[in-house]
């Protein structure tokens, strides 16, 4: 019983932070329509857009990319050029174990992204190099200012290092790395719709 009463305490906070975070995203709308009009406009250019994060973010990127390359409510929208990282586990392997694993992800980048084309992070941390947080996802972002990809990445906390690479990032201002993810998850949902209208 005490259990049950401990858990129910734990699961209501959980859901009460995530309306919270959910009402924040209402309130910033704006932003969401920014980050679908830069992709509208990439996609009409010719561009490609790569996707990634890793854990639980890497599991967010590929329903993302699912929901743009197959369908996500209307079923004659045509397939959009979103691209999910990370996905040749052969290759991931093979280049972690002979080389590095931090720089996979800008490796994998090199053979297929070129100049206008857009990387996508996600991380609940937004990376930290003195903490070792997602240092692929530092060495990824550092790639694509070499080489003129633009940076959107979705974050949690206070951004990390992935804020100052950016183009444009939409932070979820939580240490709840599940009520971020949530937020995530909602905010591609709503892109997925606007991108439904527009094709």
């Amino acid at each position: 019983m005490k259990i049950k009463k401990k858990l129910n305490t734990l699961l209501l906070n959980h859901i009460d932070e995530s309306l919270i975070k959910f009402n924040e995203t209402k309130k910033n709308l704006n932003k969401v329509y920014k980050i679908a009009n830069f992709f509208i406009k990439k996609i009409d250019s010719g561009n490609k857009i790569f996707v990634y994060g890793n854990g639980g973010s890497l599991a967010d990127s590929m329903h993302f990319v699912g929901e743009l390359v197959s369908t996500y409510k209307k079923k004659k929208r045509k397939s959009l050029p979103f691209i999910n990282l990370s996905t040749n586990i052969a290759s991931l392997t093979a280049w972690s174990n002979d080389f590095n694993y931090k720089n996979y992800i800008a490796r994998e980048l090199s053979g297929t992204a070129i100049r206008g084309d857009v990387l996508v992070l996600i991380s609940t941390s937004g990376g930290n190099v003195a903490k070792k947080q997602s240092l692929n996802l530092i060495e990824a972002a550092k790639f694509a200012k070499i080489k003129k990809i633009d940076l959107v990445s979705f974050l949690g906390s206070k951004g990390g290092a992935l804020k100052k690479y950016s183009k444009i990032s939409y932070i979820v201002k939580s240490n709840n790395t599940p009520v971020i993810q949530e937020n995530h998850k909602l905010i591609f949902h709503l892109i997925s719709e606007i991108l439904d209208q527009y094709y």
